[in-house]
């Protein structure tokens, strides 16, 4: 599976024109789907446009008791 890591040089997001210019890393006619990875915080990356079709969200919770940690 071809990957390409796009650095946002110090911005909180990723933005169309990076995802833009990292296709020319990929034999586009070759592909089905390009899977973009947005990673930051929660709720920046969802506002931004990058030129998809879908937008998918994944989450993880911590497993165990309902209750706060303690403090201690």
């Amino acid at each position: 599976m071809p990957v390409v890591q796009v650095n946002t040089e110090g911005g909180c997001h990723l933005n169309a024109a990076m995802v833009q210019n990292s296709l020319a890393e990929f034999e586009l006619a070759g592909l089905d789907a390009i899977i973009i990875e947005n990673v930051g915080n929660l709720v920046c990356p969802a506002e931004f446009d990058l030129g998809e079709t879908l937008k998918v969200v994944v989450l993880s919770f911590l497993k165990g008791t309902t209750s706060r940690p303690s403090t201690r």
